[in-house]
């Protein structure tokens, strides 16, 4: 059902408040302007002739790809949309847009916005398709009241303009996700049906192209102090590559002067440098895989409209880095559906497979195209709600379902700029133990206070987890964001020190972290002493994971020098597995069908073992872990304290 997708479509788009922002990506001391210095090596400059050609292009290789599509994939679109052939487009009153000034809610307004463009966009496709003109009235009623709204943006976001936190100002556009994405989804259906909206009136399409400017186009010229565009000097994250490979896809397809279309590239290419300029060198995105979809998987959607507009002038397939924050995603896999999920990414997740090949086919990368073909192949189905997600996916959906999937379990991965490294028992396979372990610091994107924390897998099902994030609240983002359970270091995989927990800020971070293979496994280390505000009394916490991949065994080493004695000192791991101790020193954890998963052994004498129920009532941890998690945690006696140390061995049945 259309209305599934409409209670929050924005999940995972939140505003982020000022105290977020500037906690994004490792700061690059020189500038790379990739972009910027391609674009001015290649001479390339758009004209009005070119140009013509390019779209009258694009939109003949799109009918001739959807036509291709089969049978059984046109005919559930087409029934998708016919939901929407009834439908009444509800108005969008003043008194939602403003409830999320005067009590926080955006819930409501979100959710009549989601609906009209989610039924718009299945009413595009379906028309696209059939072309039989039976969508055509009611996709003119959502996009004619498409255009009357006052803003393309939702509450939150409108937040940015000058009045603040109010109902939209006439006098000033808002450019943020909602609207960029708005904008290009109006700027494709100009595209693909532009004959058919003449056929009912001209002054449709006058009016797509009146608005496209008004709202995006002038706007993106005329301004520079959007947060998010770099050009303030602040750090930028997944909004600059998200808006701008939407903004420059409605360029080249509504503007129509070469000179006006020139200098919208140039800045859009600068804006996106400062994107590009502050990634790590190893690719990482210390987002998570949950946001690298709208994050390197928008930023590639831009280099391929580039390159594809300039007749290929304009390539970067020599380019290491951009190269690499392709391959970022498939490092990070676990299995199936499962990611890496440190800080606000899901545990699950499916990445979009149409940004995954195209890095592939950019950089000749088979094993990207291979890894894309597998995504395609866990959604098993076309974007639907979506009109250019979906017309991305009609255009390689041949090379999605007829290339071999590959999962890419690759043996080991070390991100060792985002210092998150990871490494499974068997490459190739899913049998045995996956590990994942970060370092990194307290102030990164969607952050957590996680220094140290690690996630453990057997066959491919969660055994120690990271929680992830509940559903996004205002709190979330607001300066009591670590008075949530989630955001904790103690409800992650990490050590609570006399009584204290770790401490957000860039200062709280991990050192001395080292990452080596050996003939019989990975090791990886790290001090975390510094992940601890002073209170926690600590000179030294060294944490070591050995993982014998041979023998599916991960022996963590817990090293440490503390000033005094204040407080409780705990070893904490998170499950979703149930958990009982089986002999004096062995706990076992079990999954839901009561199959032993894991086994930890330690020794009694040095520590206490105790278990604690959390239950779970946010909708997006049950559905990712149902009601309940469980963690155990070891509380160190006097002589593991003075020893200083204590191991755990963590091993596969």
């Amino acid at each position: 059902m259309l209305q599934k997708n409409c209670v929050v479509r924005w999940f995972y788009i939140l505003l982020f408040m000022l105290v977020f922002c500037g906690k994004v990506f490792t700061q690059q001391t020189n500038a790379r302007d990739y972009l910027i210095t391609a674009l001015n090596a290649s001479g390339w400059q758009p004209n009005t002739e070119a140009l013509s050609a390019w779209k009258a292009k694009q939109k003949e290789s799109c009918l001739q790809k959807i036509k291709a599509l089969p049978d059984s994939v046109k005919q559930y679109l087409i029934k998708h949309a016919d939901e929407a052939l009834s439908f009444n487009w509800p108005a969008l009153p003043a008194s939602s847009f403003l409830e999320y000034r005067d009590n926080g809610n955006r819930i409501r307004y979100e959710k009549k916005q989601t609906e009209r463009r989610n039924y718009l966009n299945a009413l595009a496709i379906a028309e696209i398709i059939s072309g039989d003109k039976k969508y055509m009235p009611q996709l003119l009623n959502g996009l004619w009241a498409t255009l009357e709204e006052s803003t393309w943006e939702i509450p939150a976001i409108v937040e940015l303009q000058k009045a603040g936190a109010d109902l939209p100002d006439p006098s000033e556009q808002v450019i943020g996700l909602v609207s960029a994405e708005s904008a290009a989804m109006i700027a494709n259906i100009q595209l693909m049906l532009a004959e058919q909206l003449d056929a009912y009136s001209p002054i449709i399409n006058k009016r797509i192209t009146f608005e496209l400017h008004r709202r995006m186009l002038d706007p993106y010229m005329q301004r520079n102090d959007f947060w998010w565009m770099g050009f303030s000097g602040r750090p930028v994250n997944n909004w600059n590559a998200w808006i701008n490979a939407n903004v420059l896809q409605v360029a080249l397809l509504t503007e129509t002067n070469g000179n006006e279309l020139s200098q919208l590239i140039h800045k859009i290419f600068k804006s996106a440098d400062y994107f590009i300029n502050q990634y790590p060198a190893d690719g990482g995105c210390d987002e998570g895989p949950t946001y690298w979809s709208l994050a390197g998987g928008k930023l590639i959607k831009l280099l391929y409209l580039a390159n594809s507009a300039s007749d290929g002038k304009l390539s970067w397939a020599a380019n290491t880095l951009l190269h690499n924050i392709g391959t970022y995603i498939y490092k990070t896999h676990i299995a199936g559906d499962y990611f890496v999920n440190f800080a606000d990414a899901s545990s699950k997740t499916i990445p979009n497979a149409e940004s995954v090949y195209r890095f592939g086919e950019m950089f000749n990368d088979d094993s990207l195209k291979h890894f894309a073909a597998y995504l395609f192949s866990l959604k098993n189905k076309m974007p639907e709600n979506n009109l250019v997600d979906f017309l991305a996916a009609a255009d390689i959906f041949n090379e999605l379902t007829t290339l071999k999937p590959d999962p890419m379990l690759i043996s080991s991965a070390a991100l060792e700029d985002i210092q998150v490294f990871t490494a499974r028992s068997v490459a190739g396979s899913t049998s045995g133990l996956f590990m994942a372990v970060q370092g990194g610091h307290n102030a990164e994107s969607h952050n957590h206070n996680d220094v140290g924390n690690f996630i453990v897998y057997a066959n491919g099902e969660p055994v120690i987890v990271d929680a992830g994030v509940g559903t996004y609240t205002a709190q979330t983002f607001s300066n009591k964001r670590y008075e949530i359970w989630t955001m904790q270091s103690q409800w992650h995989n990490c050590p609570l020190i006399n009584g204290v927990m770790q401490k957000d800020g860039r200062q709280y971070k991990a050192s001395d972290v080292s990452f080596e293979t050996t003939k019989n496994g990975v090791h990886v280390g790290m001090n975390i002493e510094q992940a601890y505000p002073s209170e926690a009394f600590v000179k030294k916490w060294n944490r070591q994971f050995l993982f014998d991949q041979k023998n599916n065994k991960l022996t963590l080493s817990e090293n440490f020098q503390l000033e005094k004695i204040t407080g409780k000192t705990s070893i904490n791991f998170l499950s979703s597995c149930f958990i009982k101790t089986d002999v004096k020193g062995e706990i076992g954890f079990y999954n839901s069908k009561g199959n032993l998963m894991l086994t930890l052994k330690y020794i009694p004498g040095l520590m206490t073992a105790s278990i604690e129920e959390k239950i779970l009532d946010d909708e997006k941890l049950t559905n990712a872990w149902g009601n309940k998690l469980y963690r155990l945690s070891f509380t160190l006696n006097d002589r593991a304290l003075k020893k200083g140390g204590c191991v755990f061995e963590l091993l596969a049945p």
